[in-house]
């Protein structure tokens, strides 16, 4: 794993505005139910809608343990997860935790066409809902 990060750190300092650290982030492998419980919590949530996360507090990223090195996609969420590692280590400001993802997503895509011609066409519509801080449904 340590010469996949720090490929994609690599990767990351050459095609993004984020400047590159030496130290990798230690990334923990889980199954999915129990991802599901420290993210949710007791909230009610959407099976099958979380794919990886980023604990700022102790720079882990958490994949589930059925992640693929060979998967483009399981590739480009580590990429998506790497992307809020390096939002934390660079030290950039938030008004919300949702404001993360305005850079997470457009890098996941551009790095999943870019090195394995995968086309993410995601939902522009739910992608300014999930990455502002403003309640969907308070109008």
């Amino acid at each position: 794993m340590k010469e996949i990060l720090t490929a994609l750190m690599l990767w990351l300092s050459a095609n993004t505005p984020f400047q590159a650290h030496s130290e990798l982030p230690k990334v923990v492998f889980l199954p999915i139910e129990t991802m599901e419980q420290m993210f949710y919590g007791d909230n009610e949530y959407e099976p099958d809608q979380l794919h990886g996360m980023y604990n700022k507090d102790i720079d882990t990223i958490y994949l589930p343990d059925d992640w693929n090195r060979n998967s483009a996609w399981d590739m480009g969420v580590l990429v998506h997860e790497m992307v809020h590692y390096l939002q934390d280590q660079n030290e950039m400001k938030f008004n919300c935790s949702n404001e993360m993802e305005k850079m997470a997503w457009p890098i996941q895509q551009f790095y999943l066409k870019k090195v394995h011609d995968y086309d993410w066409d995601y939902d522009q519509l739910w992608f300014l809902v999930i990455s502002n801080c403003n309640e969907p449904y308070n109008f």
